[in-house]
């Protein structure tokens, strides 16, 4: 799959990757997305007290770091360490309750500002739409509110699929846009180390 180029500000932002994940897209109002879209990123009761709590509790964890990193950096780095060993637990305890379907798997390139990938179904540009995603092989849940940029028909269709949509992200958590990033990062030195001549 060709990358996709990204717009001025993502270009700045965010690593893009080609990667596989478990997803499903579906196609909200313009209400529906703001309604769920402020839920998401308020993590309201709506979105669950769980994540409410978690979302919280990762702003305050974060703003903490930072400031001990002025002052301590191997503290920092140390407290940041502790906070991926968590993060790595909980999504192990996540994948129990959820199990992954890896037949289900798409290939798509992925920001922690947009997602692309082919459909068979053209989508309307400036169109909103809820995405649920599910990290390989962690298996980590991202959901999010999306605007679709372009969906374009190409001339070869690829197992049945001849459009090619591009979506960026509206709403989406601080934690969840922190998983996708740091996610994005992995992917990009596990491509680097394993593209060293041996």
């Amino acid at each position: 799959m060709n990358d996709i180029p990204p717009t001025g500000a993502e270009r700045r932002e965010f690593f893009r990757i080609n990667d596989r994940l478990v997803m499903s897209v579906v196609p909200l109002s313009t209400a529906e997305a703001e309604q769920i879209g402020q839920a998401i990123i308020d993590a309201t009761p709506e979105a669950g007290q769980l994540t409410q709590q978690m979302s919280s509790i990762q702003k305050s964890f974060n703003h903490l770091t930072d400031q001990i990193g002025h002052t301590d950096r191997d503290i920092a780095r140390a407290l940041r360490m502790l906070d991926d060993k968590v993060n790595l637990l909980a999504q192990n305890v996540q994948l129990l309750h959820t199990p992954l379907n890896p037949e289900s798997a798409a290939e798509v390139n992925l920001s922690a500002g947009g997602l692309a990938f082919m459909t068979e179904s053209p989508f309307q540009p400036r169109s909103a739409m809820e995405v649920r995603m599910q990290l390989l092989p962690g298996g980590l849940h991202i959901r999010a509110i999306a605007k679709v940029i372009a969906c374009d028909q190409l001339i070869e269709s690829v197992e049945g699929k001849s459009f090619y949509l591009r979506m960026a992200f509206t709403h989406m958590s601080e934690t969840d846009r922190n998983i996708l990033v740091k996610h994005t990062l992995n992917r990009q030195a596990e491509e680097l180390r394993n593209s060293k001549p041996a």
